[in-house]
């Protein structure tokens, strides 16, 4: 019985969500609003060049409507989605209706409203009709209407205008008749976000988010930052979907982010609606934001940040009524009561405690949120730990150059980030280029160590034999090389470090995107030599993409060389030929066979270094190595008296691989690669390579 009323609520919603072309209605009194509409329309909003914000400050006004003196007073608004979609509108059309009753009705206090407003050109004319019929505040509730409003206010000077989120009045365009408001989301995000680190039993929450902006990505970012600090091993996956009203795509997203493991689910925007109803399908426990969503599930919507306008509209209003038309700034917050947290009784008691301690923090302003989200406390990834250490020299020889986009560079950048935090006078850095050659990169590295460097890396499989014959030599000098487990220990060596990237990890989860991205089931991989970590790399790729969708073809091929860019060029051009539509591949050599990938119009797949300078719209995805802690570990080592003999390896798990990924890819592509990630972490997911011949 409970799935059939879901269904229902589901399917009256949806009608109401899906209708376009915008309904205009006046509200009589504070009633259930017509719901009558026209046909839908197919016309996208057109993208809109928002005007600048300019004005950092908000009034900080109470949330408690006063509406003892208002006069008669008309009030319009145009919106993106409907009156009644559980979220950004219809929280603001409930304030409208609630100081409604609270000034007298609608004799006193006039509403009319058009919804659906995703066209911009239309909604812009909605504005201003409601202008030329003399309301006296019209609210464009929503930053894709800015630039319009910028328009259309001069016209009607003694009009009042307003919109959000924005923070912008337009005063330094000089106009002195709009209002803009914001709510602080990261806000009540974070006080969401700590209370789901404290009640998710999996250690698994996901988010359902719409398009990467506005009090959406404030509410995301709180959240993930909330929940990070009330548990640091929860893992928070993120994706967007693209659209602030697919109920669909926001259902699907949901579905992956409980077959990751996910306990908790949250999201913004009239979509959710639809990851709603699969939470509530499958056990799982939501939390809203914006407006209040338990009417549709209640036993499923455990926690909310609810926005309350009331005290934004009646001060904007009494102002106006005053002869002040605009010139304003508002925010909602935890301190003043526009944000507000509801907590269902059935949660537990010690984490809504907990959660509510957080919000009082926030609220009497001892804990800062934006604040925090903006340094590096609060960083999406934990804070390395950086020990103290003592000046060292340290030495690179390696087969390209610092900045191949590839395997020397990864290094390089790293030590170079180290090296910015601790300062030149403490870690000192030289380097040796292009060491094809790998007697010339002996004599190098034996030079390095004779002038005294503490650490001398040979960056390449190729120089280990010159390594062990250099390494008794130099006792007291650590040197380090890989990719490799072999630390000489057999031949008596105990002053070499040996490194080993797992590159199947990072390959395997690239392979899961690749195969629920491509189009025409074929993608190419562009490798270089079938050894080390480019080995590693096809092993895993491949696994992935089988595992993920076995009827998609890889085709791999093996230039034979670690820099020869034309040989990859001519690569990708043979695999783009065979109807790959996606490519990856790795070693410096990928700069020739990227370029051709962004002339084909075909997305990569990068791994080592981040190659998106190269081709910032062509790379998709990247499996970048972090050396920092390896390097560190190394350094602490040596200091302590140790200058060899352990292994060291670059993991998902210790943060050696980073997957970055590109905005705009499908929410639920990502998030199945983010669930593939998740599951090598936990050991859920054994990576078997094919085998080869």
């Amino acid at each position: 019985m409970k799935k059939k009323v879901w269904l229902l609520l589901l399917v009256l919603v949806l009608a109401l969500v899906a209708c376009g072309g915008g309904e205009t209605s006046e509200v009589a009194e504070p009633d259930t609003p017509d719901t009558a509409v026209p046909e839908p329309t197919q016309e996208a909003a057109a993208p809109v060049e928002e005007p600048a914000p300019t004005e950092a400050a908000v009034e900080d006004v109470s949330a408690e409507a006063d509406v003892a003196d208002i006069e008669a007073v008309r009030v319009a608004i145009v919106m993106p989605s409907t009156v009644t979609d559980l979220a950004w509108s219809q929280a603001i059309y409930d304030a409208l209706v609630r100081l409604q009753e609270q000034a007298g009705g609608a004799d006193v206090f006039e509403i009319a409203f058009t919804e659906n407003m995703f066209n911009v050109t239309d909604a812009a004319a909605a504005i201003r009709d409601y202008a030329a019929e003399g309301y006296d505040l019209v609210i464009a509730h929503g930053t894709q209407y800015g630039t319009s409003l910028f328009e259309i206010a001069p016209d009607f000077p003694e009009t009042s205008f307003a919109w959000g989120t924005a923070v912008d009045t337009g005063k330094e365009a000089g106009l002195e008749n709009i209002f803009a408001y914001e709510a602080r989301a990261e806000e009540g995000g974070f006080v969401n976000g700590f209370l789901a680190g404290r009640i998710t039993e999996s250690n698994v929450v996901g988010v359902v988010g719409p398009v990467e902006a506005g009090d959406a990505k404030l509410y995301i970012d709180g959240f993930v930052a909330g929940a990070k600090a009330a548990n640091p091993d929860v893992q928070v996956n993120v994706s967007y979907t693209g659209s602030f009203g697919d109920t669909a795509l926001a259902a699907e997203a949901a579905n992956t982010h409980i077959a990751a493991g996910a306990d908790v689910l949250t999201g913004s925007a009239q979509q959710v609606v639809g990851a709603i109803g699969v939470a509530e399908e499958q056990g799982v426990v939501w939390m809203g934001t914006q407006s209040d969503q338990s009417s549709l599930a209640p036993d499923t919507v455990v926690a909310s940040q609810l926005y309350n306008w009331d005290g934004v509209f009646s001060d904007i209003i009494k102002k106006h009524l005053a002869g002040e038309y605009g010139g304003t700034a508002y925010a909602l917050t935890l301190a003043n009561g526009g944000l507000v947290m509801d907590f269902a009784d059935s949660l537990d008691a010690d984490a809504v405690a907990a959660a509510q301690q957080e919000a009082a923090a926030i609220a009497d302003g001892s804990f800062d949120v934006a604040a925090a989200l903006s340094g590096e406390a609060m960083a999406e990834e934990p804070a390395m730990e950086m020990p103290e250490i003592d000046p060292i020299r340290i030495a690179l020889v390696m087969p390209s150059t610092t900045t191949d986009l590839a395997w020397s560079q990864s290094i390089y950048d790293s030590l170079a980030l180290l090296q910015e935090f601790y300062g030149e006078d403490v870690i000192e850095i030289a380097f040796t280029e292009n060491m094809f050659n790998v007697t010339d990169a002996a004599a190098a590295i034996s030079d390095y160590a004779d002038s005294g460097y503490n650490l001398v890396i040979a960056h390449g499989a190729q120089y280990g034999t010159s390594l062990f014959e250099l390494a008794p030599d130099f006792p007291e000098t650590s040197f380090a090389w890989g990719t490799t487990t072999n630390t000489g220990a057999d031949e008596g060596v105990t002053n070499v470090f040996a490194y080993d990237p797992r590159l199947e990890q990072g390959g395997y989860v690239s392979g899961v995107l690749a195969a629920s991205l491509t189009e025409s089931g074929i993608i190419g991989l562009v490798g270089p030599v079938d050894a080390g970590d480019a080995k590693l790399h096809v092993d895993g790729f491949v696994a992935g993409v089988r595992d993920t969708n076995p009827d998609v073809q890889v085709n791999v091929s093996f230039t034979g060389s670690f820099g020869d860019t034309a040989l990859a060029a001519e690569a990708a051009n043979t695999q783009i030929a065979a109807g790959a539509d996606i490519l990856t591949g790795s070693a410096q050599q990928v700069v020739g066979a990227i370029g051709v990938a962004e002339e084909a119009g075909v997305p990569w797949m990068g791994v080592q270094s981040d190659q998106t300078p190269l081709a910032p719209d062509t790379v998709i995805v990247t499996v970048l190595y972090d050396w920092q802690p390896t390097l560190l570990a190394m350094i602490t080592a040596h200091q302590a008296g140790e200058y060899g003999g352990q292994v060291f390896q670059l993991t998902l798990e210790n943060g050696g691989q980073k997957m970055l990924y590109a905005d705009g890819l499908p929410a639920d592509a990502v998030a199945a690669a983010q669930a593939a990630e998740a599951g090598i972490i936990d050991g859920s997911i054994e990576i078997v390579p094919e085998p080869r011949n």
